[in-house]
């Protein structure tokens, strides 16, 4: 029986209002449950797949509509049911009484048996409660995302607008460390007509996505926005215009780009915050991000700051994978980057960090990523490409990784494709930390396919965002030279020299022999070398003096 219009039940879990299913107090804004010192978090659909479970209790809700209310209406969410309510049941099962919460009823479907009560007072204890504050730094990575509006009130509109919500927030949900509020909590407290304020308080976070899909003519459009609620003002907005006839076609991509801008704007912001805050005051996840913010200008001395910041990190928390990943990526990006004395004992130091981080975290993206990197710094693009395909599958929200992965099957496949993928992050992503060295991948991929000419226009790109990156003139020097435009090879050459006086053309030819997939049969590595080696004579670039 569907009792979702039932009032008395469904204004039971709203707000404040405090969830008990059998010994367990429920949480359903912070995706939580609680028995006695306890706390399971789960995830959002889990959370409200034992909502809607609550809403009906003692009646039998059959599979069908559990997706069609959860998973709305996804045809491949059956094996996620089961998975959702195996994942309720482990934790049921820490009640000492053993009760039977949740029963199958064969060929029906499942009804909730535990006892469910409601209240008035709030889950968590008097002496937690904080009621009118801002937001606390656990809540600073936090976010919720509206039901999207639908201003024609066309029942059709309203299907792609709740499904639209739906995904955007699974997306976000799969962002690690950021905290994603249940859609059914953000469903019910909207109803309230709350100011936006109001509405991230009773939530527990600090950013809120609302949005809007219409109809214009034969043209969808749909607006997002991301707001903080602690500044009360507007981080990002977008809007995106697909013909009505595609839009099927392209409701996937478009959900995706909304979702990595969002979740790039939230780091970003979030960055902006912990930068105002003392050192002593960071965390070590904070103290990465922190060093993350500094890539925006990277040179070396940006580089020895970011080694710093994260060896503090790792003092701090010896067994951080994610620490310890983003050790491993920036002393391989060093060695590279000719930023080291030692690359050998660097390169060493980095592969335990990263073994490590593997061992602790192994399905985590983000150490999935930093391996992926690691792996592409070493010349092991094929073990680079598994990393990032891993990664990218848990979390297709991290544009980084998806032009680490374009540019590494390029290398590895010789496919063109792999630009498009560095040209998507571009476009999702253009104020990310990394984004300014996004373009370099791509003169990458251009000379791997032999299109010299766009390689240079690439590796201008990137000039022009961090001209003060040594390897971005290096190898802009080396593709002048090979297309014939030997001064403007030498004067790139020259720049080198100021950045780095150290520098020789043994150094581009040992970076050119370890990364093994850079050249395809034209130009080959030895045609790119012997270029280099001339430029280099013509610019007299003999070695600084001691």
């Amino acid at each position: 029986m569907n009792r979702m219009d039932d009032a008395p039940r469904s204004t039971a879990v709203r707000g404040e209002t405090c969830l008990a299913v059998g010994a367990f107090e429920v949480d359903a804004a912070r995706n939580a449950l609680r028995l006695g010192e306890q706390v399971f978090t789960v995830e959002p659909l889990v959370m409200d797949l034992l909502c809607y479970l609550t809403e009906h209790g003692g009646d039998v809700v059959s599979r069908q509509e559990l997706i069609n209310h959860v998973w709305f209406f996804n045809p491949y969410a059956d094996e996620s049911l089961t998975r959702a309510i195996s994942v309720l049941r482990r934790i049921f099962r820490h009640d000492p009484a053993s009760a039977t919460y949740i029963e199958t009823v064969w060929k029906r479907g499942y009804v909730l048996t535990a006892e469910t009560r409601f209240g008035t007072h709030p889950l968590r204890r008097a002496d937690d409660v904080v009621p009118v504050k801002p937001p606390t730094q656990d809540q600073d990575y936090s976010v919720a995302v509206l039901p999207f509006h639908n201003p024609s009130g066309e029942s059709a509109d309203h299907f792609l607008a709740d499904g639209i919500t739906r995904d955007l927030g699974m997306l976000l949900s799969r962002v690690p460390r950021l905290r994603v509020a249940a859609y059914s909590s953000a469903a019910r407290v909207v109803e309230s007509n709350m100011p936006l304020q109001g509405i991230a308080r009773q939530l527990g976070v600090r950013y809120v996505v609302s949005g809007s899909l219409s109809r214009h003519g034969d043209q969808i459009q749909v607006r997002a926005t991301l707001m903080d609620a602690h500044e009360d003002a507007q981080v990002w907005a977008q809007r995106i215009d697909a013909p009505l006839e595609k839009f099927y076609d392209v409701q996937d991509k478009l959900v995706l780009d909304v979702s990595t801008s969002v979740s790039t704007a939230i780091q970003g912001s979030y960055i902006e915050t912990i930068q105002g805050r003392r050192p002593f005051q960071l965390s070590a996840y904070e103290l990465v991000q922190q060093a993350e913010h500094l890539r925006l200008n990277y040179n070396h001395d940006t580089a020895v700051e970011i080694v710093r910041l994260l060896d503090r990190a790792l003092a701090m928390d010896p067994e951080n994978a994610i620490v310890l990943a983003a050790l491993a990526v920036q002393h391989t990006q060093n060695v590279v980057s000719r930023f080291v004395d030692s690359p050998a004992e660097t390169f060493a130091l980095a592969r335990r960090h990263v073994e490590t981080a593997l061992e602790l975290a192994p399905q985590d993206p983000e150490v999935l990523t930093a391996a992926g990197i690691t792996a592409t710094m070493m010349g092991n693009a094929r073990l680079a490409v598994r990393n990032l395909r891993k990664a990218t599958a848990l979390d297709p929200n991290n544009p980084h990784a998806l032009a680490m992965l374009g540019w590494q099957q390029c290398w590895v496949d010789g496919d063109a494709a792999g630009i498009e993928l560095i040209e998507t992050a571009e476009h999702r992503a253009p104020h990310h930390p990394r984004q300014p060295i996004w373009p370099h991948y791509r003169g990458h991929c251009h000379v791997r396919l032999g299109q010299i000419d766009q390689a240079i226009e690439a590796y201008q790109d990137c000039i022009d965002r961090l001209p003060r990156y040594c390897l971005n003139w290096v190898t802009m020097a080396a593709a002048l030279a090979f297309a014939g435009r030997m001064d403007e090879a030498c004067n790139a050459l020259r720049t080198v020299h100021q950045l780095d006086p150290d520098y020789t053309c043994e150094d581009y030819e040992q970076l050119a022999c370890r990364m093994v997939y850079w050249f395809g049969k034209h130009p080959s590595r030895k045609a790119m070398t012997d270029a280099m080696r001339r430029a280099w004579a013509s610019a007299d670039m003999a070695p600084a003096e001691a």
